[in-house]
């Protein structure tokens, strides 16, 4: 989920720790709960220090081992243990807890849209992702603004209990709804080696990719029906220059933060270029998350970027830069 997200979702978590008697009862323990709750909702992205180290090493590292299991008490002993000595309270245990929980939270809402995370880490690489809600979900802010709201007439604690209940009940009709349009498509798609669903705003809406062994089909689902949009061969041209490219620093970092990328070359007077467009993120043909790699003709000269591209302009700007800078990552 998004930064706003998180912190609306953190605030949330702090009304719903009234609901603990030695929270309620104690002004000094709650303001450090609410404080605690907020940031620890924020914490397992603190990993945008990664970008310290370049845009390859946040695309390598995040949503990596900062949202794992054993990063999870770790995160809440952090920020608990530094919130501590400013308030004068006894409850460090409470206020543990409630950390924790706020934690363990911004986990599973990132598990439920379409990145994921690699919760298992170290124990395994594997990205964990339930494709059930969007990246920005408007109806969770909708019902937390619902909840601050009733705060004016009812207790704050007993209050978000149950706004909680309908976020959890609201995210199992999300999940199974996911469930049941997987299987009802690889009924459909035997031979598919993969099914990928990409959760729209609209609720029981989907962006999907099958993948074969000859494709990708991009499609909609609604109401049990599935529309194709378009399709990509997998057949790549230039299989040596596609596979130089992921030994590229910046493409490399690129590709272990995915495993929807697919490569495509274009040939151009002066080189080639080779494109990993994330096929996760589209908007009809349009992929903006990618890997761009230029080689000249040569073969002396490489030049490389990784990000998001949101528009043609910007799209062109990248490439000429590309074709005229000197062997380098483009940040």
């Amino acid at each position: 989920m998004d930064t706003f997200s998180h912190i609306v979702i953190g605030i949330g978590i702090g009304a719903l720790a009234q609901i603990d008697p030695a929270v309620s009862s104690n002004q000094p323990l709650s303001q450090a709960v609410m404080l605690g709750v907020v940031i620890g909702s924020n914490a397992p992205d603190f990993d945008f220090i990664y970008r310290l180290k370049g845009k390859g090493s946040y695309f390598r590292n995040h949503r990596g081992l900062s949202h794992s299991l054993p990063a999870l008490p770790l995160w809440g002993l952090l920020v608990s243990g530094l919130l501590y000595p400013f308030f004068p309270v006894s409850g460090f245990l409470h206020l543990f807890l409630w950390t924790f929980l706020a934690v363990i939270l911004h986990i599973f809402f990132d598990l439920f849209n379409v990145h994921g995370t690699q919760v298992l880490l170290p124990f395994s690489k594997k990205w964990i992702t339930f494709d059930a809600i969007p990246l920005f979900d408007p109806y969770i802010l909708t019902l937390h603004f619902l909840g601050f709201g009733l705060l004016f007439f009812y207790q704050a604690g007993n209050t978000f209990l149950m706004i909680y209940g309908f976020i959890f009940l609201y995210l199992a009709v999300r999940f199974l709804s996911a469930l049941l349009t997987k299987r009802h498509l690889q009924h459909h798609f035997i031979k598919a080696d993969r099914i990928k669903l990409i959760p729209r705003i609209s609720l029981f809406k989907w962006d999907v990719i099958i993948e074969t062994g000859e494709d990708f089909l991009f499609g909609v689902y609604v109401d049990n029906r599935l529309d194709i949009e378009h399709t990509l061969s997998k057949k790549i041209d230039f299989p040596v220059l596609v596979s130089d490219s992921t030994n590229d620093p910046s493409v490399s970092d690129f590709l272990a933060g995915t495993t929807f990328a697919y490569p495509f070359v274009a040939v151009k007077k002066n080189g080639y270029f080779v494109y990993w467009k994330d096929l996760r993120f589209r908007t009809k043909k349009f992929f903006p998350s990618l890997a761009i790699m230029f080689i000249s003709s040569d073969l002396k000269r490489k030049n490389s970027y990784i990000g998001k591209v949101n528009s043609l302009k910007q799209y062109k700007k990248v490439l000429r830069s590309l074709m005229n800078s000197s062997s380098s990552s483009i940040k």
